[in-house]
């Protein structure tokens, strides 16, 4: 009995990792370039130029956000889209986690959008 749960539990876990993304970020007018950039992020790795041809901002160091030094995260979206807010500025923003290559490393990125910006 315990092995037939532990076997189900492993199944189900396996199997709620492999859902379906979401379409569109939640609360964020579908227009909005975050958008566009979501999409192509969940399909593969990317580089910074596809960030700024979605007019966002791949400066800001994702290290600093997930350590909370300067920035705060606010609010989780969905999977990898989150609000952060600038502690220096006071300046709020829209985050969406992407890998970059760079050689053979998988660097973690954020591309940012100011929320005044945000449609």
């Amino acid at each position: 009995m315990v092995k037939n749960l532990a076997g189900w539990t492993l199944l189900l876990t396996f199997l709620a990792g492999c859902s379906v993304p979401v379409a569109q970020i939640p609360g964020i007018p579908k227009d909005h370039p975050a958008n566009k950039f979501y999409e192509a992020a969940q399909q593969g790795m990317l580089a910074d130029k596809v960030c700024r041809d979605n007019k966002g901002d791949p400066s800001i160091p994702t290290g600093k956000i997930q350590k909370g030094e300067n920035y705060t995260k606010t609010e989780d979206l969905t999977a990898g889209v989150f609000h952060f807010r600038d502690n220096t500025t006071g300046k709020e923003y829209l985050g969406v986690s992407f890998l970059q290559y760079s050689g053979f490393l998988q660097i973690p990125k954020v591309c940012a959008w100011s929320e005044k910006d945000r449609g």
